[in-house]
């Protein structure tokens, strides 16, 4: 499975406290947010540019530049579909190089043009000495807080438009940006090596509509030394606290906390198991050194584990060349039904289950050789019958001297009561990689979860936002946002 990194950089060009009240009438109530598209871009620029192309995937557009703008619109059409709002909301957008290279590119960077904080309101959403974005914003106040005409330019006063959106033009035909090109079918269906276009801006697009943080990643600071309404929900479950009530000191440690931190919004916790997979985990019973329930991480081939998976014994496997446990020749015994137990390197995963099956295992666990989390096993599947995880080096490690001194019980089943990309207490689990990265850290979900989700920092090629925006509207619903879906349900009773 490929994925594609973003590395979206949040921009808010502008801060305003203490906005001022202004009565209009909102539209009808429960209709469909409306969302337009500036186009700031220059003439045979980007959305301007002419050249000639066929339609693809549904979109029409005869010019390279109508098929950039007509994803654009449909994915705001999209956003428009699900969200529920009366205020307008309008986003600047230019498509035009940034960086890139052979292996790395920034696809997008989307954020508010602008943050407000302490509105002349009283409402339980609108929280005192906090940033809101101001898509958001203007919905939760119920008109327009920058009334007026499309901004002039990228960025221009008096900053009337809510988001600002920046993407990349320079995968085109550009051999030392990645492999592939943009893909502008609105079906999902890109040629192998390219990107489809619509899930990146349906990703960035919830950036602006409030799925970032003003926090700076690597000080720890907030704007004038206020918090944002994202930060409001993101927890450290090590000290108890949420992001809005930390030192930037205790910010600094959090963002590279790999597994603390998570996003405890009520929508999302309440979503999370109808969207996310079960968790794998090895339930060790014996010996009592080592009895514990472990999580672990699937391949992504391969069938998944019973949920009432019989409990049998681990072996270390012994292909007798080179690293005899890396399962990379056939092995010396069968196993005859027990979970056999290898070292990650030095060939194909799908070639250590091949052998792993052909003994007779009914499991294959793996063992990272490096230090952090356990990976995800990637490769084409062979028609392998048997499951296969991975483990992190600590609990190979401990694994491995258990095995040592007595005979290892266990199960490797779904757990009954974790999913895949939430801790213990049911929470999404955020992005907190170690070292830092600005732009991407705690502004995503981690990309453990399963199935992929579309606010993960990796693009995964199987994503169809088209149709599946699984947990996002649900972090958006936390932060304020009302879905058209819960609006239609409240006006029929």
């Amino acid at each position: 499975m490929r994925r594609y990194r973003l590395r979206e950089r949040t921009r808010q060009t502008v801060l305003c406290l203490g906005v001022l009240a202004i009565l209009t009438f909102p539209l009808p109530a429960h209709a469909g947010v409306t969302i337009s598209i500036n186009n700031v871009d220059a003439d045979k620029v980007g959305f301007n540019d002419q050249t000639p192309v066929a339609p693809v995937g549904g979109n029409i557009g005869q010019t390279l530049g109508a098929q950039r703008l007509n994803v654009f619109q449909f994915a705001a059409d999209l956003w428009s579909s699900i969200l529920d709002g009366g205020v307008d909301i309008v986003v600047q957008a230019t498509f035009q190089p940034l960086p890139c290279s052979p292996t790395t590119a920034v696809l997008g960077a989307t954020g508010p043009v602008r943050v407000f904080a302490n509105f002349p309101a009283s409402t339980s959403i609108i929280k005192s000495d906090t940033w809101y974005h101001a898509a958001l914003a203007n919905q939760i106040m119920g008109f327009d807080l920058t009334e007026g005409q499309f901004d002039a330019g990228l960025l221009a006063v008096p900053f009337n438009d809510d988001i600002v959106a920046f993407f990349n033009g320079g995968l085109d035909g550009d051999t030392g940006c990645l492999s592939g090109n943009w893909y502008y079918g609105l079906d999902n269906t890109p040629p192998k090596g390219d990107i489809a276009l619509l899930n990146v801006v349906m990703h960035e697009f919830a950036h602006g509509l409030g799925l970032t943080s003003t926090i700076d990643e690597v000080s720890g600071q907030t704007p004038l030394n206020l918090p944002d309404r994202y930060s409001v929900f993101v927890l450290d479950t090590t000290t108890g606290k949420h992001f809005h009530e930390m030192s930037n000191a205790e910010r600094v440690d959090s963002h590279v906390s790999h597994d603390r931190i998570v996003w405890d919004g009520p929508a999302t916790t309440a979503a999370a198991p109808a969207i996310l997979d079960s968790q794998i985990e090895l339930r060790l019973e014996s010996p009592p050194s080592v009895v514990g329930r472990y999580a672990v991480v699937a391949a992504s081939f391969g069938p998944a584990p019973a949920l009432d998976a019989q409990r049998t014994s681990i072996e270390l496997v012994n292909d007798r060349v080179g690293d005899t446990s890396d399962a990379c020749e056939p092995l010396a015994t069968n196993f005859r039904g027990k979970i056999a137990f290898a070292n990650r390197g030095n060939c194909p995963f799908v070639l250590k289950v091949a052998y792993a099956e052909a003994a007779g295992a009914s499991a294959l666990l793996v063992a990272n050789t490096r230090a952090g989390a356990a990976i995800i096993m990637e490769g084409a599947d062979a028609g392998s019958q048997i499951p296969a995880v991975s483990l992190t080096q600590t609990q190979g490690d401990m694994l491995r001297s258990a095995l040592q001194r007595a005979d290892v019980r266990a199960a490797l089943q779904l757990s009954a009561d974790r999913l895949v990309g939430a801790d213990r207490n049911g929470f999404v689990q955020l992005y907190a990689p170690d070292p830092v990265e600005p732009g991407s850290s705690f502004a995503h979900i981690d990309p453990s979860a399963t199935p992929n989700l579309l606010m993960e920092p990796f693009l995964g090629a199987d994503l169809d936002a088209a149709h599946d925006v699984d947990l996002t509207p649900f972090l958006l619903k936390d932060l304020g946002w009302t879905l058209v879906e819960d609006a239609e349900a409240e006006e029929a009773e």
